[in-house]
């Protein structure tokens, strides 16, 4: 892989102004030259994101007056409500905020979680009955639906209006839906496209306690004590954390550090976490929400996040903090055998992608390999669990900047049972017979999209010197930049003629190593070092971090996070 670093220059004069009008120290003023900030304005409208100005009315939704209504005649009619999420963290998060919001209402809406590995992604027809069967008048479905026509028409041959929370790529020809509310459809009218499913809920509870307070119903609810579930899904579902996005976090991780909701402080507890980061949640929180999902159930997950019973959260938490344990070394036996297939393949110079296959790999687990394979050798990465009773297997992709990976497998439809997704991240169906055909055209639609997908551009944010440095200084300023994710990533530092130290793995496949540089040394750290050969003592490295406190705590100690490194040279590109 070819990677060329680069070093983003600034601007003086807009920093020098920033330091002025606002008061922040010059470091602050550089990052923020270098996400584009030019005014004062603008600077505060980043670093202070407020509810009110920063959220677009709900009802620039084209469906969301009717959706809200069709909600409030429920309601009011007493109808059963069910809601139809995802098993992922994006749909559980979404479908616990519109449980709470509508439970707060009067009423105890259904909540229906497909099982990732007997039932696969969306709406399936047999579920659909089972709801209907129990009395559900109104279905509500959250982070899927969108492209589940059938499923969508049979619901209403039973009966049901269907709500769609969805926010995944639409086909040509939407479901027959009561109403849509997906801000990725062109006719959405939602003028921001990135919400996640969470978000898309969030949105409709907004537009349905806006509706009765229009008709002046009493008891309508506040949405704050919310906004923790939509930043858990907006966090882990890896959507933009621009605009809207971005409101929702910041506000989402203040609630999240209060911890009011009895099932969040039992997972902070038992993950060790004391600071509500987006890296905490992304890193911490998120992988134990996710894990019941990928090898149990997701229901554990949905009902620690809507519990009740002090006792029952604690004891949820450390059951998901056991299946998350299983999940790392299931995720570890996987990329080991990734690993090796990606050394013996004898294309492996030719290709732009990675598709992988494999009976022995568990469904639920590969898309975080695929991830880590994509991040690893900068490639779109598809890896398939195959099922030797069915013929079939269930893939997971996950793309890199620059490559949309949705319109990549359109491009392969025809080798496909079935697919959906979204620029980053996809999911497919595929018989065994077509994984040849595939791969090769999955390939040919990458090498389409990017002429040269092999070369890697790196961003520094500056450069610094190790032995003058003050580390927590250092975080402090990267700190008021949160939340980070695409669209607002970490800042990133680049040092100079630096030797490791004392190089130690631990946690499996990490990496603890001091950094030296004329004659400081400060600790550091390498996540998913993988099987790399440790870097030699007597070699001078260029080397790229950010910087992170231990276990999140704020009064900790701080580290460096190794991001790259390579053989020192005189200048960056």
């Amino acid at each position: 892989m070819q990677e060329r670093w680069c070093l983003r220059r600034g601007d003086p004069e807009v920093e020098a102004l920033l330091r002025q009008e606002l008061g922040v120290s010059s470091l602050v003023g550089r990052l923020l030259v270098n996400r584009g900030i030019r005014t004062p304005e603008e600077a505060v409208r980043f670093l202070e994101p407020r509810l009110k100005e920063g959220l677009r009315s709900p009802f620039l939704f084209r469906d969301m007056t009717r959706a809200a209504d069709r909600v409030i005649v429920a309601l009011a009619q007493k109808e059963t409500i069910a809601i139809y999420g995802d098993y992922d963290l994006d749909g559980i998060s979404g479908s616990a905020l519109l449980f709470s919001f509508l439970r707060s209402l009067g009423t105890e809406p259904l909540v229906y979680i497909p099982d990732r590995v007997r039932e696969g992604y969306g709406l399936n027809a047999e579920a659909v009955q089972g709801l209907a069967h129990r009395g559900v008048k109104l279905l509500i479905t959250v982070d899927c639906g969108g492209a589940s026509h059938r499923e969508v028409e049979f619901a209403r041959s039973l009966g049901l209006d269907v709500i769609v929370c969805d926010h995944h790529q639409v086909p040509e020809v939407p479901p027959p839906a009561f109403a849509i509310l997906n801000p990725a459809a062109p006719d959405s009218g939602f003028p921001f496209s990135g919400l996640c499913g969470a978000g898309t809920a969030f949105y409709l509870a907004w537009g349905v306690r806006n509706r009765l307070r229009d008709n002046r119903e009493a008891g309508a609810p506040e949405l704050r004590d919310l906004l923790d579930l939509v930043a858990l899904g907006t966090i882990a579902d890896l959507v933009p954390l621009e605009r809207e996005n971005r409101v929702l976090v910041r506000h989402g991780l203040t609630t999240l550090e209060q911890g009011q909701r009895l099932g969040i402080a039992a997972l902070k507890s038992v993950a060790g976490v004391e600071q509500v980061t987006s890296a905490a949640v992304a890193f911490r929180l998120a992988p134990r929400l996710n894990a019941a999902g990928r090898l149990s159930s997701a229901s554990l997950s949905l009902e620690l996040l809507t519990t009740c019973d002090p006792q029952r959260a604690l004891d949820l938490a450390q059951i998901l903090q056991a299946t998350n344990r299983e999940r790392q070394a299931t995720e570890s036996a996987i990329l080991n055998e990734a690993l090796a297939l990606c050394r013996n393949d004898p294309q492996w110079d030719e290709r732009a992608t990675i598709v992988l296959a494999s009976s022995n790999w568990h469904p639920g687990v590969i898309g975080i390999v695929a991830a880590r394979l994509a991040q690893r050798f900068h490639r779109p990465t598809a890896l398939i669990a195959l099922e030797p009773e069915t013929g079939l297997g269930r893939g997971s992709v996950r793309s890199i900047p620059g490559i949309h990976c949705y319109e990549a497998l359109r491009s392969c439809r025809n080798y496909l049972v079935a697919f959906g997704g979204h620029p980053m991240a996809a999911g497919f169906t595929i018989a065994r017979s077509e994984l040849d055909n595939f791969s090769q055209a999955f390939d040919s639609a990458v090498k389409s999209q990017a002429a040269s997908p092999s070369i890697l551009t790196v961003w520094a944010d500056c450069e610094v010197q190790l032995d003058r440095l003050d580390v927590r200084s250092l975080l402090e300023a990267a700190t008021v930049l949160e939340p980070f994710g695409p669209g607002n990533p970490e800042p990133v530092f680049f040092a100079r003629n630096t030797r490791l130290r004392a190089p130690q793995a631990f946690g499996g496949d990490h990496l603890r190593v001091f950094i030296e540089q004329n004659g400081k040394a400060l600790p550091a750290r390498w996540f998913q070092w993988g099987d790399q050969p440790l870097p030699p003592p007597d070699v001078m490295f260029d080397i790229l971090f950010t910087v992170e406190p231990s276990k999140h705590k704020s009064d900790g100690p701080v580290y460096l996070r190794l991001l790259r490194l390579r053989p020192s040279r005189s200048r960056t590109s």
